[in-house]
């Protein structure tokens, strides 16, 4: 059997597993609108990821893990929307109150936090390229580091390096820029 030949018998099995798949999200998601989005992610992924099955296991125990990542990917995603709304819930919040008189030194509050957004923009500027374009993806967009990887073509394990080099260059830049800038 030829690799084409295989291809299309596993392309196949995937497609007639997409039942088993869609079970095995309904049983880790409560909703099953989300089941459904993850168990058309497991599929697509192992569609998309089909020759890399090297046959170690057997195709539906590939399968099954294929369609667990889905869910945890999902679950993840959820949890990141989760938590910006969140946050974005809490700074309106604040805004709100400190304009009907809620706090009593926002303005001063609000300042400082525009000041430090302003010295970080810069610091993050400042970055080599291949730094600064990891830093945005990475801690401004969050976006997973396999796509960060695959967008900028290299390994997740260059992404990591790139990223904690860039964490360094930041923090001593920031350092350098709170020492000359306290009064002596």
């Amino acid at each position: 059997m030829d690799s084409h030949e295989r291809s299309k018998l596993l392309r196949d099995f995937i497609g007639a597993s997409r039942p088993a798949i869609l079970r095995r999200t309904q049983k880790m998601l409560r909703g099953q609108n989300q089941a459904e989005d993850a168990a058309q992610d497991a599929i697509v992924a192992a569609l998309s990821h089909v020759d890399s099955f090297r046959g170690d296991s057997k195709m539906g125990t590939w399968l099954y893990r294929v369609g667990t990542n889905a869910v945890l990917m999902n679950l993840r995603h959820d949890k990141r929307m989760a938590d910006r709304i969140r946050r974005a819930g809490a700074e309106s919040a604040f805004e709100s109150q400190w304009l009907h008189g809620g706090y009593s030194s926002p303005p001063q509050k609000l300042v400082e936090n525009a000041e430090q957004h302003a010295i970080l923009r810069s610091a993050v500027q400042r970055l080599p390229d291949r730094y600064r374009q990891v830093v945005i993806m990475c801690d401004f967009a969050e976006l997973p580091m396999d796509q960060v990887a695959k967008k900028l073509g290299i390994t997740i394990g260059g992404v990591r390096t790139r990223r904690l080099r860039a964490h360094r260059i930041l923090k001593n830049d920031l350092a350098q820029q709170s020492v000359e800038s306290s009064p002596s």
